[in-house]
């Protein structure tokens, strides 16, 4: 069997419908489509700047949801 080269993920669109998101990776790039647009591609250093990203991400997100702040409750954007 080959190697995995697409994850498919349940997302929500822009209009928080369910929906499927895929991130893939090929020729040692990743590229992540949303269910809403075009795909965007990370490559080299991009990668892991992404994942550092979205870790402190994930990581906020963890402290709202533990002091009950909700989507729209005042948090800001990047």
């Amino acid at each position: 069997m080959g190697v995995k080269r697409e994850w498919l993920l349940h997302c929500s669109d822009s209009y928080a419908d369910r929906a499927v998101c895929e991130v893939s990776v090929s020729a040692g790039a990743v590229e992540i489509t949303g269910p809403d647009g075009p795909a965007f591609t990370l490559e080299g250093g991009e990668i892991a700047q992404f994942r550092a990203a979205l870790d402190a991400a994930i990581g906020q997100s963890e402290i709202d949801l533990r002091a009950g702040h909700t989507v729209g409750g005042g948090t800001e954007s990047a």
